[in-house]
């Protein structure tokens, strides 16, 4: 048996596995850039998070983890060798806002697509139906979270916590929404991951503003 086809097959899988990976500058771990975070650094040393992959330039990933965030200034100034002007307290909280104008923007883009299902009942049966595939439920809105569909969307992981209901009804031209479910499934990956990723670097001690809580007396406003 001819051991050249077969190493040289061997040799293919590997370069196809490790084609568009990157290195995390934190822990140096080789993984797939969507579950990283780019960052882009200035000529004079101040580094933004890209995570519309936008932002022209030379970039580097990190994952988005409190371990690596720790290491990532050093593991910049080794990649792009020079100083960087940035500490893993500021990186973490520049990650956050990040997320925070990423995910905004995707759901006025959902918005303005009328690719969403406003109201707990509506989003919450959108779900159910598989019509939408992602519940985003405001941070104030607890009343939203003992809808049944909706707390289902919760203990099966379709929903995420972000934002307040005035912040999710400017996005649809109303005072106050409690829960918005998403209908495109891009935009439902997207923020679902975006959403995530700010969560898993957040400050622990406000952990608990990050899930929807259930509070059996709901408002009109919130459905």
């Amino acid at each position: 048996m001819n051991a050249a086809p077969v190493a040289s097959r061997s040799a293919d899988r590997r370069d196809r596995t490790s084609r568009g990976r990157r290195k995390c500058i934190g822990c140096d771990r080789i993984d797939a850039p969507e579950s990283m975070a780019r960052l882009v650094v200035s000529e004079s040393g101040e580094v933004a998070f890209d995570l519309a992959g936008g932002a022209f330039g030379r970039g580097a990933h990190v994952h988005a983890s409190p371990r690596c965030l720790e290491s990532a200034p050093r593991g910049l100034a080794k990649s792009f060798k020079r100083a960087v002007a940035a500490t893993p307290v500021e990186l973490a909280a520049a990650l956050v806002a990040a997320a925070d104008r990423r995910t905004r923007g995707l759901l006025a883009a959902a918005a303005r697509s009328k690719g969403v299902e406003v109201g707990a009942e509506l989003a919450g049966g959108a779900f159910q139906s598989k019509k939408a595939h992602l519940l985003v439920v405001a941070r104030d809105a607890q009343s939203a979270a003992s809808v049944g569909s909706v707390m289902h969307a919760i203990a099966t992981g379709g929903a995420v916590a972000w934002g307040t209901k005035a912040e999710l009804g400017s996005l649809v031209q109303r005072a106050e929404v409690g829960v918005l479910g998403i209908v495109s499934q891009p935009i439902a990956a997207a923020v679902r991951s975006t959403v995530m990723m700010a969560s898993s670097v957040a400050d622990r001690g406000s952990s608990r503003e990050q899930r929807p809580c259930a509070d059996k007396r709901a408002t009109a406003e919130d459905r």
